[in-house]
């Protein structure tokens, strides 16, 4: 399976499985759960959610969603970009001096 589709199915279900983290962290761990370190990046995505769609209720309440899309392109492009490299690795020096426009 490309690394792309593997980063488009990891990212968010990481993301699920930090909202379950949060949401089953007993009140007596102390001052932070273990959550807690992730759910700052995790939910990054809805600052910048309510700076673009301020105004308009129709965005909102959809936070969820949106952060799982926003982590799945994430995903899907860190995986793209290890997937291109890994192809650009594979090529012989030989190969990857023929794709080049020959003068």
């Amino acid at each position: 399976m490309p690394f792309s589709i593997q980063g488009l199915i990891f990212f968010p279900c990481l993301v699920i499985l930090v909202l379950f983290l949060k949401l089953f962290c007993p009140e007596a761990a102390g001052d932070m759960c273990f959550a807690d370190y992730f759910a700052a990046p995790v939910f990054m995505p809805i600052v910048f959610l309510y700076k673009f769609f301020g105004g308009y209720s129709s965005a909102l309440g959809q936070e969820l969603t949106l952060i799982l899309l926003y982590w799945a392109f994430v995903g899907f492009v860190l995986g793209l970009s290890l997937d291109l490299l890994k192809s650009l690795k594979d090529k012989t020096p030989d190969e990857a001096g023929a794709t080049e426009k020959k003068s």
